[in-house]
């Protein structure tokens, strides 16, 4: 095959992503509770010390600079900021401000999210995100931390994949708090909703009464490019053009337009959401294939592709052309800059890694070349970790980490993706390199 240079537009970011409670080690919150209930992570394993980040941060980060690294998205984690109701630990917030010292000092630019799926124990205790006062006590826990760092060149993510929270927390069941309800569903999403207005709302003052300039703020959503399994089928196209209104876009339309559509509303506006999205976080994996003759609301989808690679572990398709779709889709509908803050793929085999990364950057170009504002990239994750529900079953690093002894070792996607970084771009003998 015949592959061409693809150069990526003048002060592109690149770099890569990771989530406290997967990395750090040590936490105590919802998730550390959940894991404690036999058979709910499918290797029986835990996150306690997970890959220590929160001790060796300094030595992952030497990592990613020396990797090219500009930008690393990481979480702060809730619990360990306000472990109970009212009490902050500021021996943690001064933790976090040395995460963020040491990657300004190396460089990279610290793009920080506020919530990354976790909630401290006394949150969940009071009825998690189905408690009506949930947004503003996140909005408190926001302002604290805003407060302390805003004088950090920081970007700012508010919550990380609501709508994961949301179908895998209370409509399938398999995260925390483990409900199987459509209602509480839809409500979890209002509430997170009203949360990330609370948020954008307390680092706009924040930032304002400190006579700051205001920085950039973003939710960050899942996607997936969603297919009917018969596209000859009515029933088939009408199901899929409901789950993506109602998975990829009620959620971001509220909060750009500042409504709370339906059915998490009646299109009310809701203050705290206006000016609140200064672009959009796409965190894109692979497509989902629905039919009318299963349910989805029960989480029935339609079989995998035997002829297509999967995710270890959780069995996503390698699907780069969906993609492209998703970013055309978020940039036509919304106008809104996108910034790509999660794609990669878990795998033994980084050789499937490599073609992964490449063949998604090829279908970014693209959609670059067809007119989408993309200011960014950034692979997940920096370091193998603790993958949710799967335990350490499926590795994302483009950093190897053993378990055992918590070594790093850089994998040839890392480099890879430094060379890549290098040239801005795919130029036409890493494309013949690694998709040969």
């Amino acid at each position: 095959m015949e592959y061409i240079d693809l150069f990526f537009p003048e002060g592109f970011l690149w770099g890569s992503a990771a989530a406290a409670h997967q990395t750090e080690g040590g936490n105590h919150n919802n998730w550390s509770e959940w894991e404690k209930i036999p058979g709910k992570i499918k290797d029986g394993t835990n996150a306690d010390v997970a890959c220590d980040h929160y001790n060796r941060y300094e030595e992952d980060f030497d990592l990613a600079k020396e990797l090219g690294h500009q930008v690393h998205r990481f979480s702060i984690e809730w619990s360990r900021i306000e472990p109970s109701f009212g009490k902050w630990d500021y021996t943690q917030i001064v933790h976090y401000k040395k995460v963020i010292e040491s990657l300004v000092k190396r460089g990279i630019q610290p793009m920080v999210t506020l919530h990354h799926f976790t909630n401290p124990v006394w949150f969940a205790e009071n009825g998690d995100w189905l408690n009506p006062e949930s947004p503003e006590l996140f909005g408190r826990y926001c302002r604290k931390i805003v407060q302390e760092l805003s004088n950090y060149d920081v970007i700012w993510n508010t919550i990380n994949e609501p709508m994961v929270v949301v179908t895998i927390g209370y409509l399938w069941g398999d995260f925390p708090p483990g409900h199987n309800d459509f209602g509480k569903a839809i409500q979890a999403a209002k509430h997170l909703l009203m949360a990330h207005g609370q948020a954008s709302t307390q680092i706009r003052e924040v930032y304002s009464e400190k006579g700051l300039d205001q920085p950039k703020i973003a939710p960050v959503l899942s996607t997936s490019y969603i297919m009917p399994e018969n596209p000859e089928d009515p029933e088939d196209l009408e199901l899929a053009e409901y789950i993506d209104n109602l998975y990829n876009h009620l959620w971001i339309e509220s909060a750009i337009t500042g409504r709370i559509l339906n059915p998490m509303g009646d299109g009310q506006r809701y203050a705290p959401l206006e000016n609140s999205v200064d672009f959009i976080g796409v965190n894109y994996y692979s497509r989902m294939v629905v039919s009318s003759k299963r349910d989805f609301m029960a989480g029935e989808i339609a079989p995998k592709d035997p002829y297509r690679v999967r995710c270890e572990g959780l069995e996503w398709e390698f699907y780069p052309e969906g993609y492209y779709h998703q970013i055309m889709d978020y940039w036509k509908k919304y106008q809104k800059p996108i910034f790509l803050t999660e794609n990669g793929i878990g795998t033994s085999d980084d050789r499937i890694r490599q073609r992964y990364i490449i063949s998604h950057l090829q279908q970014v170009h693209k959609a670059i070349q067809d007119g989408a504002k993309v200011d960014g990239y950034l692979v997940w994750s920096l370091t193998d970790n603790f993958e949710w529900a799967q335990g350490f079953s499926s590795h994302f690093g483009i950093i190897e980490c053993d378990f055992d002894t918590l070594k790093r070792k850089p994998r040839e996607s890392a480099f890879m993706l430094r060379k890549i970084i290098k040239d801005n771009g795919l130029v036409k003998e890493t494309q013949e390199t690694y998709l040969a």
